[in-house]
């Protein structure tokens, strides 16, 4: 073969297998131009027809002011305050008429005035009630000795006789006026029942424990005949009217208790004053308080309940030692001498509200 020229003779050139591997690189923040075309997109026109509505506005409220005159024609409002109530409490005798005979039990009378008439006898009111005798008998000799004696609760029972014999269908009713009367109530308070014999009319507190009714001919002609039954468990008979007396500081008062059994009184001490004394120096009994009463404030001592109190909280802690308890704390019948003292104030003195009391 002819050769065309010389050459140098290539070298042999050995590759190696290619090599790789994974790794991660984090580029910085960087734009890149968009090489997609800008999409158009083209709608055909379209109508709705929509159902009349209402759209909230988005104008401001619109406001006028103007200097303008009124006059109103009278009109009524409806009133937005709820119903005054007024609770007056029953005030014993207050609907006697002076006739003898008369009984009223809280708040409703019967008698010679009225539908209702009242049959003699009515037992247990002016008889003195049952007696405890505590006296002790002597073991070795005669007889006892003495103890004080105290009275049970008084009963006190009559007869009513509705008067319908003109009319015996109105029997019934004046029935249940009694019955509704006479029923027994869900507290245990004492409700006020005045008798009028002859002179003045008494008071006493008790409930109803009985009231027998007998349907007999009486009954069939428009005269029945209803008994009641009052337990008085305080069986004092009082005066109708009450008794009110100050007490000036330093000042001995007199207090008369014109009956013959003693009578708890209630007693308002006027701040301010500070650690109130009361002594009944007829009976040797004192009651003596370590408080202080502000001004504008009242202590308030019921000796028939025992209780002390000021502006509804009990003060029963604030009884000194020496003090009688408040319940002890009582006018004898007859005159009793009431001192006031106290280590300052006292301006308003101690106010006693009693009622004469007799057994």
């Amino acid at each position: 073969m002819a050769r065309l020229g010389r050459s140098h003779p290539i070298p042999p050139t050995i590759k190696s297998p290619l090599r790789f591997s994974l790794r991660e690189i984090t580029l910085g923040v960087f734009e890149s131009v968009s090489e997609w075309p800008a999409v158009e997109v083209t709608t055909p026109n379209v109508s709705l027809f929509l159902p009349p509505f209402e759209s909230a506005s988005e104008w401001p409220t619109l406001s006028f002011v103007r200097d303008q005159v009124f006059t109103l024609s009278a009109f009524e409002s409806v009133s937005e305050w709820p119903t005054l109530t007024v609770s007056i409490p029953i005030k014993p005798g207050d609907s006697l008429t002076g006739a003898d005979g008369e009984i009223e039990w809280n708040g409703t009378l019967w008698g010679p005035t009225t539908d209702v008439r009242v049959l003699v006898p009515v037992e247990g009111w002016l008889s003195m009630p049952g007696i405890d005798n505590l006296n002790v008998e002597k073991p070795t000799q005669h007889g006892a000795w003495d103890a004080r004696k105290l009275a049970q609760q008084r009963i006190v029972s009559f007869q009513l006789q509705p008067n319908s014999r003109d009319d015996p269908t109105q029997v019934q009713t004046l029935i249940d006026a009694i019955t509704s009367a006479t029923g027994i109530p869900e507290s245990e308070d004492p409700l006020p029942l005045v008798i009028k014999a002859y002179g003045e009319p008494k008071l006493a507190f008790g409930q109803v424990i009985a009231r027998p009714l007998v349907l007999d001919g009486d009954y069939n002609v428009g005269l029945p005949t209803v008994g009641v039954v009052i337990a008085c468990g305080d069986p004092r008979l009082y005066g109708l009217e009450p008794h009110g007396v100050t007490v000036a500081v330093s000042t001995p008062t007199a207090i008369a208790n014109a009956g013959n059994a003693a009578t708890h009184p209630i007693i308002r001490l006027e701040g301010p004053v500070t650690n109130p004394v009361l002594v009944n120096s007829t009976l040797g009994r004192t009651l003596q308080f370590s408080i202080v009463v502000p001004e504008g404030e009242i202590l308030e001592i019921v000796t028939g309940d025992g209780t002390v109190t000021m502006d509804g909280d009990n003060q029963m802690s604030t009884l000194a030692g020496s003090s009688v308890p408040v319940q002890d704390f009582v006018l004898a019948a007859g005159s009793n001498l009431i001192t006031y003292t106290v280590t300052s104030g006292g301006g308003g003195g101690a106010d006693f509200l009693w009622r004469d009391a007799t057994l």
